[in-house]
């Protein structure tokens, strides 16, 4: 298994999947290919303080996007360093299609997000890719990690594309165009 192919299939399935969908094949993909219980314990880390977390830093990341008439929200999360987050409030957006996020660099204002210390220790266990274990387990965590962050954008009104990604993915995904 590719990871990076994988990340790029979850592109297309974020605009044509519910997340429920989403989540079900990837703690499938994850049961399959580790032989102990880590989807399950993936699956029962309890996301709802992290996603408050997320309601309220990203409703004042709409609230500066309106102020200063900005283009884009980019959501970016480090896996390396305790899941710790940041919301980027972009000047420039370029569409997926067409294959440039240096946009995503290039931000006006910033707001501190949540960490997430229990997705962390599980990816700090394993590593990105050096087993397939261990690529199961990094894409279960990164679909709840993004069906999480969608399940709060879906709750808002949105007038602006809102991009996620972990730091250096790239491309970054965009949940909303």
């Amino acid at each position: 298994m590719n990871i990076f192919d994988c990340l790029d299939g979850l592109q297309a399935e974020l605009f044509e999947k519910s997340y429920e969908e989403m989540e079900a094949k990837y703690y499938e993909l994850c049961s399959t290919n580790v032989e102990s219980n880590e989807a399950e314990r993936i699956h029962n880390i309890n996301l709802d303080t992290f996603q408050m977390k997320v309601k309220i830093s990203l409703e004042e990341a709409v609230r500066i996007v309106n102020e200063q008439s900005a283009k884009a929200i980019y959501f970016e999360y480090d896996m390396d360093n305790n899941w710790e987050s940041t919301f980027f409030i972009c000047g420039g957006y370029s569409s997926l299609f067409e294959e440039d996020d240096d946009w995503a660099s290039d931000w006006i204002d910033q707001i501190e997000g949540p960490s997430n210390k229990e997705f962390a220790q599980v990816y700090k266990e394993n590593g990105f890719e050096a087993t397939e274990k261990a690529k199961a387990i990094t894409l279960f965590l990164i679909v709840r990690t993004l069906v999480a962050f969608g399940t709060v954008a879906k709750s808002m009104k949105l007038n602006v594309p809102l991009c996620i990604g972990f730091h250096d993915q790239d491309p970054i995904m965009r949940i909303k165009e």
